[in-house]
Formats: C-alpha cells, sequence, structure tokens
C-alpha cells in the first residue's frame, strides 16, 4: 500500500513538472485593430535545455519552435512558410518561463502579439 502511495506521488509530482505555461495575450494588426485573443505556451521539454513554444492566433494559423533555456527571443514558423520573431521579459530568468514575464511577437505579415504568463 506505501510502495502504491509512493509511485502515485511520484508521477503526480512529475506530471506537474511536465504542464506547460500558458501565456494570455491579445493580437493586434500592423494598423493596430484588436484581432482577438491568442493561445501560446511554452513547454518544457524534460532531460532536454529546451522549451517548445507554440501559439495559435484567431485565424487559427500555429506557429512553433524550439528555444534554449536562457534565451529570451525565439522565431516561430507556420506549416504555411509564415514566420513569428518574439521577445520575452522573464521576472525571475533563473525560473525560467515558470516564474512568469511578458513577450512581443510579430509576425512576417505585420500581426502584433503582447502576451503575460
Amino acid at each position: 500500500m506505501v510502495y502504491r502511495f509512493l509511485v502515485l506521488t511520484i508521477l503526480m509530482l512529475s506530471l506537474a513538472a511536465c504542464a506547460p505555461v500558458i501565456m494570455n495575450g491579445e493580437v493586434t494588426s500592423d494598423n493596430g485593430d484588436n484581432l482577438g485573443p491568442v493561445e501560446m505556451s511554452a513547454f518544457k521539454q524534460r532531460g532536454l535545455k529546451t522549451y517548445t513554444v507554440k501559439a495559435q492566433l484567431p485565424d487559427e494559423t500555429v506557429f512553433s519552435g524550439e528555444m534554449k533555456f536562457n534565451e529570451k527571443s525565439v522565431t516561430l514558423f507556420s506549416h504555411d512558410g509564415l514566420s513569428m520573431n518574439c521577445d520575452f521579459k522573464l521576472k525571475n530568468p533563473a525560473q525560467e518561463f515558470e516564474g512568469g514575464g511578458t513577450g512581443t511577437c510579430t509576425t512576417s505579415d505585420g500581426q502584433k502579439l503582447k502576451v503575460k504568463f
């Protein structure tokens, strides 16, 4: 019984450690029109010093890419050839994305994103 509890506790803690960091924000056009909310997340790759960053815009375009620890910017790509450059400001750099912060991104077609996490 104690063994099962220990295994279950370790499993739950490891799943919590793998949870993505959710970033909430808005997308605006290049002329400042609000285009709606963005769904963005950073997922820490277990055992590696990288995050997988993913963003879905209101028009359902999905961007994704890899970002190494201690970097503050990343270029993401969509399946149809668009790119998006993102710069992040972390509240506590030692805690990476898990410590919270803000981000700004610009797509290759001029859309701008601002996110908080």
